[in-house]
Parts: C-alpha cells; sequence; structure tokens
C-alpha cells in the first residue's frame, strides 16, 4: 500500500512557473518545426526569408551547388531545412516580433492582433508578458510568485495560438 506524500507548496510553485516555462518554450519549439516543415517544401515568403537566405549562403557558400547537383527534389528539400535549421539554431521565436517573424516566414497573413477574437484577451500584452516572465525564470534565476490561474492562462493563450497558426497553415497550403 502507497502513502502518497502531499505536494509541498514551494513544489507547487515551481510546477506553475514551470508551466509558464514550458508553455513559451512549446510555442517557440512548435513554431521553429513550422519554418521548417514549410519553407523547405512550399517555399515561404522569400521577402520576409531574405536575411536567413543570405546569411544561410555566406555559412555554407557550397549549398547551392549541392542543391543543383542533387538528383531529386526530396534530397534538395532536405538539405535546405537543414540548412535552414541550422540557422535557425541560433534565433527564437519566442515573443511578440518574433512570433510575428515565423508567421511571416511561412507566408501567412496572421498579426498578433488577430488572435485577440479567439483568445479573448490583448495577446500581444500576454504573450509579452510571458514570454519576460519565462526569460526571467530561466536567464535570470529569478523566482516569481506565480499563480494557478497565471499557469492557466499562459499554457491556454499558447495553445490557442498554436491551434490557430496550425488551422492557417493546414487551409494555406493544403
Amino acid at each position: 500500500m502507497s502513502t502518497a506524500r502531499p505536494v509541498s507548496r514551494a513544489t507547487t510553485k515551481e510546477l506553475l512557473r514551470g508551466a509558464i516555462v514550458f508553455a513559451v518554450g512549446a510555442l517557440d519549439a512548435f513554431l521553429l518545426e513550422l519554418v521548417l516543415e514549410i519553407v523547405p517544401r512550399f517555399g515561404g515568403d522569400q521577402h520576409a526569408l531574405g536575411e536567413a537566405l543570405r546569411a544561410i549562403a555566406k555559412d555554407d557558400p557550397g549549398l547551392a551547388l549541392r542543391l543543383a547537383l542533387s538528383p531529386d527534389g526530396a534530397s534538395k528539400e532536405d538539405e535546405f531545412r537543414k540548412a535552414l535549421g541550422d540557422w535557425l539554431d541560433r534565433k527564437s521565436f519566442q515573443g511578440v516580433a518574433r512570433v510575428s517573424n515565423a508567421l511571416t516566414y511561412v507566408g501567412l497573413s496572421l498579426t498578433i492582433a488577430d488572435f485577440d477574437s479567439h483568445t479573448g484577451k490583448n495577446t500581444a500584452e500576454r504573450l509579452e508578458y510571458y514570454t519576460q516572465l519565462r526569460h526571467n525564470i530561466v536567464h535570470r534565476g529569478q523566482r516569481p510568485n506565480v499563480v494557478r490561474n497565471n499557469a492557466r492562462e499562459c499554457v491556454d493563450l499558447i495553445a490557442c495560438m498554436g491551434a490557430v497558426i496550425n488551422t492557417n497553415a493546414v487551409a494555406f497550403y493544403h
């Protein structure tokens, strides 16, 4: 027979902070995967990707030749995906401006304000708040007081944004 011990208040606070850290990180990871899935296959927004394409060409001057000599489309796509992934490894999609960048890279005309009708909140303000909170926890070692409602709001906001982005991407590229 197992006797479960109650979770301490300190543990609960850490779990709530962790929910915010992981939710914001999950949006970042989702957007990275979306960019790596769509851009090599469909091209995305070439104008928005100008900086990325220039940086990739500079970092890997042989890429254009490898793509030109590649025998089939699938291997070209994989080769470009790897180069794009290497460039994006030094970037993040956290915060309003960077989420907007990711949406532009994949060619979606969504703005952060477009999420407000889905989230019922000022999405830009809430996303910036939780992104900064995550940054303070992860990079500054701060331990802000996070209550269950904050963690729930953050998780719901991120889940809603992910669903809207996914629906729009599928509709656009289907």
